[in-house]
């Protein structure tokens, strides 16, 4: 058994540090992450929601604040800091998961460590400091819990299972089924204890920005078609399984042999369909919404341990046979995992670029300069990423809007001085025909900084 431990551990540590610093998902909203924590940890000011959006519209969880702050501090805010917090998280949710499901089927330990170090879903979420991702931790927590006879750790599941919802709203749909099948008070004591921060929140801040998140989340859901809606669930079950399965010959076996493994417990009436109803409850909705991955997370676990149920004659062959295949799956495209786009997931790019915009600001002496990113992939033009960089560096640019009234540009890019004076983009249009006063490598990454000046 030590063995096993150890051997699990080394895969599951390997595919998720594997060229971590160069394909970890890293945008405006993990930089704008990282900013919050710091100033956390700066002013020392204890937050129970937060972050507010930029148009004060609506707030999130604190939650994940919490739970990476310390590797950040550990990193000194280096972008990898939060990141490495998600491995940590990320391991202990597969230890979880391992243990979730050897509950449930004792006879599939091999399967189950094979998927909690390898499953795609578990990895991709381990490797990205983004809010919506420890959501699975707590779901498998509050599982592992909800069966004890303690009267706390009842509290306790319920507890955890409502701090799924603090990573994303859509996790109200598995909470609301869970507490309609198990009908425990105990368990809806700790959902409404988890509840708490939200609505101390929206006393203190009338009329309660929390409150119109979900009216924020009803306006996007109203006034559709429900022809359309219906059209749409065939195509998210779909997305969902291509996410499950990570093939697209796997991706169709695995929907056949899904839908024939829900109708086997169907006829059988087993104690899975229990967690085929909470699944099928937490992707229907969905309809409703766009297909981003991260919509899907709420019902991962409960696809999960329904698949891995124990059952008899054929139903033990298909679910067998599914399990096989989402391990197949991750394995034959874990390397995509690996090989991100750089402008998206190459951390020395965010790391060097902000390192060289900062000295160069410092040396000069800047206090009227700007940002853009042009002539790359990079699809967000407007370097937030490396603005919330330099805020932690304390060094505060002009603003998006504010090029004209700018002296000078710093533009990341991977292209040359000659492509960028060429680019149609507004960014660069009154430093077109400016002098460079400098250019700078990012390492070996292709890709550099040029500082255009006005004058």
């Amino acid at each position: 058994m030590k063995w096993v431990i150890i051997l699990f551990l080394t895969v599951a540590l390997f595919v998720r540090f594997y060229r971590l610093d160069e394909s970890s998902h890293f945008a405006f909203d993990e930089s704008r992450d990282l900013v919050n924590m710091h100033q956390i940890w700066v002013e020392k000011k204890i937050t129970l929601v937060g972050p507010i959006s930029e148009d004060r519209s609506h707030a999130n969880s604190s939650l994940m604040y919490y739970m990476l702050l310390p590797f950040a501090v550990m990193f000194n805010f280096d972008p990898i800091g939060p990141v490495i917090g998600s491995v940590f998280w990320g391991i202990l949710t597969s230890g979880l998961m391992y243990l979730v499901l050897t509950r449930y089927n004792q006879n599939l330990k091999v399967q189950a460590a094979i998927l909690a170090a390898l499953w795609v879903p578990l990895v991709v979420t381990s490797r990205w400091a983004w809010n919506p991702n420890n959501l699975i931790f707590w779901v498998f927590l509050a599982i592992w819990f909800q069966d004890s006879t303690k009267w706390f750790l009842k509290v306790g599941a319920g507890i955890c299972m409502g701090l799924a919802f603090h990573h994303h709203n859509l996790a109200i749909i598995p909470i609301v089924l869970w507490l309609v099948h198990k009908r425990d008070l105990k368990l809806l004591t700790g959902v409404l204890i988890s509840f708490l921060p939200f609505v101390i929140f929206d006393l203190r801040h009338p009329p309660g920005i929390f409150i119109s998140r979900m009216i924020d989340y009803n306006r996007d859901t109203v006034g559709q078609d429900p022809l359309f809606v219906l059209k749409k669930i065939p195509a998210t079950f779909k997305y969902y399984f291509d996410y499950l399965f990570q093939n697209q010959i796997i991706t169709w076996i695995g929907m056949i042999l899904t839908l024939a493994l829900a109708m086997w417990d169907a006829y059988k009436r087993n104690s899975a369909r229990i967690w085929l109803v909470i699944w099928i409850g937490c992707l229907l909705p969905l309809a409703l919404f766009k297909n981003n991955y991260h919509y899907f997370l709420p019902g991962v676990p409960f696809f999960i341990i329904w698949v891995f149920i124990q059952r008899e004659q054929a139903g033990k062959t298909v679910s067998n046979i599914l399990l096989l295949l989402l391990s197949i799956g991750s394995i034959f495209s874990i390397s995509q995992v690996w090989h991100a786009a750089d402008w998206e997931g190459n951390l020395k790019i965010v790391r060097g670029g902000t390192k060289i915009i900062s000295e160069q600001v410092r040396k000069q002496n800047l206090v009227n300069s700007n940002l853009a990113v042009l002539g790359s992939p990079d699809v967000y033009t407007n370097g937030n990423k490396y603005r919330n960089m330099l805020l932690v560096e304390n060094i505060r640019l002009k603003s998006y809007d504010e090029f004209s009234i700018s002296d000078n540009l710093f533009v990341v890019t991977n292209s040359g001085e000659e492509v960028l004076r060429k680019d149609p983009a507004a960014e660069i249009m009154y430093f077109r025909n400016g002098p460079v006063f400098g250019k700078w490598e990012i390492g070996n990454t292709g890709w550099r900084v040029i500082q255009f000046n006005k004058y």
